[in-house]
C-alpha cells in the first residue's frame, strides 16, 4: 500500500459532476490503481490510473476502460491535487476532449462492519512515554520525524518550533529543508493525525521543552495501536537520551537530596540554635542556586539543527557543567559548616560571622 493511502472517496465538479472512488497500489513514486466515476448524467465509467505522490502533491493520469453508449465520449484525463492539513486532497482535472473542473478526495482506510461498530465503545485511548533529558542533532530529528510518520497513511507531519521568540508550525518536509538555517532550539514538537473509527482522529506527537517535560503522546480508538506506536517511538528515542542524567532522575539521586541528608546529619554538631539556623539557611540557598544554574546552563532539551550528529562537546559538555555546579555547591556547604563549627576560625569570613 502506498504511503498516501489505498482508498479515497470524494466528488468531482465542473463540466461533469458525480461521486469518485479511487483505489491505489504501489509506492509513492509509481502508483497504479482504478478510479470509478459515477457521472450524474451518463452513469459509471472506470479508469485505469497511474501517478506519483511527492511532497504532498498527487498527480494522476488515466485511460477509460470498457464500452460506452453510442454518442458518449470520455477522453484520457490528467489531474493534480494537494494534500491539505485536514487530510483531504483538493485539486483540478482536465481531459483530452476539453472537459475539466475540480475535485475533492477524503481518505477511507478503515474498513469495519456496522455490527462491529455497535459492539465497540466509543473511547479514546492515550499512551504516553517520558523521555527525560535529551540532546538532538539534525540526523536525530530526521529519523524521529520518519518514525512518527510511520503507520500513518498520508505521511505528512506538522513541526512546531520557537524561532527567535516566534512560534511557528510548518510541514515536516519544509522543516527538514530549513534545518541548516535554524538556530539552536529549546522547543520542538512533531505532530501527525488522520481519521479513524467513529470520525475520531488518531494522532501521535513528540514534544521537547528545555525547561519542561519531554514526552511522547499517542491517541487512538484502538488501545493496542496506541500502546504499540508509543513504544516504537520510545525505543527509537532511546538512542539520543542522556543516560546518566536520566538514571539520576529515575532513582531520585539528586545533589539536593545528598546535601539535605548531609545537613540533617551535621546539624547536631553545631552548639547554638542560631548556628543551626544559619547552616540550614545556607544549605537551602545552595540548593536553590544549584537548581537555578542547572535550569540555566543544563537544559532538559537542546536541538542543534546545523549539526548532523553529536560531537565530544555535545556529548560531555552538559555533564561536565553539571558536575562543576554540583562540586561548587558541595564545597560551599562544607565551607559554611566549617566556618560555623570554628574549623576555619582564622579566615576573614569567620570574623564576619563571629558574632553568632
Amino acid at each position: 500500500m502506498a504511503t498516501i493511502g489505498k482508498n479515497w472517496n470524494g466528488h468531482l465538479y465542473g463540466t461533469n459532476t458525480g461521486n469518485v472512488a479511487l483505489s491505489l497500489e504501489g509506492n509513492d513514486s509509481a502508483l497504479v490503481g482504478v478510479l470509478r466515476f459515477s457521472d450524474s448524467n451518463y452513469g459509471l465509467i472506470v479508469y485505469e490510473v497511474q501517478g506519483v505522490f511527492e511532497q504532498g502533491d498527487l498527480k494522476l493520469t488515466g485511460k477509460p476502460q470498457g464500452e460506452f453508449p453510442e454518442g458518449v465520449h470520455y477522453g484520457d484525463f490528467e489531474s493534480a491535487g494537494t494534500l491539505s492539513p485536514e487530510g483531504k486532497i483538493d485539486g483540478e482535472w482536465v481531459t483530452t476532449i476539453g472537459s475539466g473542473g475540480t475535485f475533492q478526495l477524503w481518505p477511507h482506510n478503515v474498513q469495519a462492519r456496522r455490527s462491529e461498530l455497535s459492539q465497540v465503545p466509543e473511547q479514546l485511548n492515550t499512551s504516553t512515554r517520558s523521555l527525560g533529558a535529551v540532546r538532538l542533532y539534525a540526523s536525530n530529528v530526521r529519523g524521529l520525524i520518519s518514525q512518527v510518520k510511520k503507520d500513518f497513511s498520508h505521511g505528512r507531519a506538522v513541526v512546531t518550533f520557537n524561532d527567535k521568540g516566534n512560534e511557528k508550525s510548518i510541514f515536516s518536509d519544509e522543516f527538514e529543508a530549513l534545518l541548516d538555517e535554524l538556530p539552536d532550539l529549546r522547543y520542538l514538537k512533531v505532530f501527525i493525525q488522520e481519521p479513524e473509527l467513529y470520525g475520531i482522529n488518531r494522532n501521535a506527537s513528540v514534544e521537547f521543552s528545555a525547561w519542561g517535560e519531554n514526552v511522547i503522546r499517542v491517541q487512538s480508538v484502538q488501545e493496542s495501536w496506541a500502546i504499540g506506536k508509543a513504544e516504537s517511538i520510545a525505543r527509537y528515542a532511546d538512542s539520543f537520551r542522556r543516560t546518566l542524567a536520566n538514571q539520576f532522575r529515575k532513582f531520585g539521586l539528586t545533589v539536593n537530596v545528598i546535601i539535605l541528608v548531609g545537613v540533617l546529619a551535621a546539624i547536631p554538631d553545631l552548639p547554638t540554635f542560631w548556628q543551626r539556623v544559619a547552616f540550614g539557611g545556607g544549605a537551602f540557598g545552595i540548593q536553590a542556586a544549584i537548581a537555578y544554574f542547572h535550569r540555566r546552563f543544563v537544559p532538559n532539551f537542546v536541538f542543534f539543527p546545523a549539526s548532523q550528529k553529536s560531537n565530544w562537546l555535545g556529548r560531555f559538555g552538559p555533564g561536565f557543567v553539571s558536575w562543576i555546579i554540583t562540586l561548587i555547591g558541595g564545597v560551599g556547604a562544607a565551607l559554611i559548616y566549617g566556618l560555623l563549627k570554628g574549623e576555619l576560625s582564622g579566615s576573614p569570613l569567620a570574623k564576619v560571622i563571629g558574632w553568632m
